[in-house]
């Protein structure tokens, strides 16, 4: 029996993440791809044009996961302070127990990507972008409804919150614990307070 071209695509990207995410995109290959998927590298070949495609297609789903756990997170909440802390609770979880194997997909393919490949470099940077930006036109939104301090610099803050975020992710990585998660957590929870009315 054929199998439906979208629902192989799928399949590959699905089973690569993981791949991708842990291994990084020089240990990872094509080969751990067809064994975890159990398809052939011709129809991989004939999904993806090379492994460049399957890694972009990969961390793009992977962002896609991510961002959209988040988001599930944020809307739960009603004011520009509880959906940052929400941002924290979520990422607090996602030390011990990621989403996508291997952790943060951003995280993990900036280091990688930062000069050795750049197609991915791109969509991580785009990526950052994005998180970055959500986090101005949240705070920007706070402060036109007067949850937080209009002398509130939105780009400066959002900067400084994922930079922070994303590096006591790391730290608690290589440590192993959620020790510097916590120091970090109450101190980047105090500059909310600080900023909200």
């Amino acid at each position: 029996m054929a199998r439906n071209p979208e629902h192989t695509r799928q399949l590959i990207i699905d089973k690569a993440l993981p791949i991708f995410n842990t291994k990084g995109y020089a240990a990872a290959s094509i080969s751990d791809i067809t064994a975890a998927t159990g398809i052939t590298k011709g129809a991989i070949y004939g999904n993806f044009k090379n492994k460049d495609e399957v890694a972009t297609a990969a961390f793009e789903r992977g962002v896609e996961i991510v961002s959209g756990e988040i988001a599930k997170r944020v809307r739960a909440k009603s004011t520009a302070p509880e959906k940052l802390n929400a941002i924290i609770d979520f990422y607090e979880e996602y030390i011990t127990k990621p989403p996508i194997p291997g952790g943060c997909p951003v995280l993990n393919s900036s280091i990688e990507a930062d000069d050795s490949l750049p197609f991915l470099r791109s969509k991580v940077i785009r990526s950052i972008a994005l998180l970055k930006d959500s986090v101005i036109k949240m705070i920007n939104r706070g402060i036109i409804e007067g949850q937080i301090k209009k002398e509130t610099d939105a780009e400066e803050f959002a900067n400084f919150f994922y930079s922070t975020i994303e590096g006591v992710i790391s730290l608690s990585r290589i440590e192993g614990d959620g020790r510097s998660f916590e120091f970090v957590k109450r101190f980047v929870r105090k500059q909310i307070k600080e900023i909200s009315t």
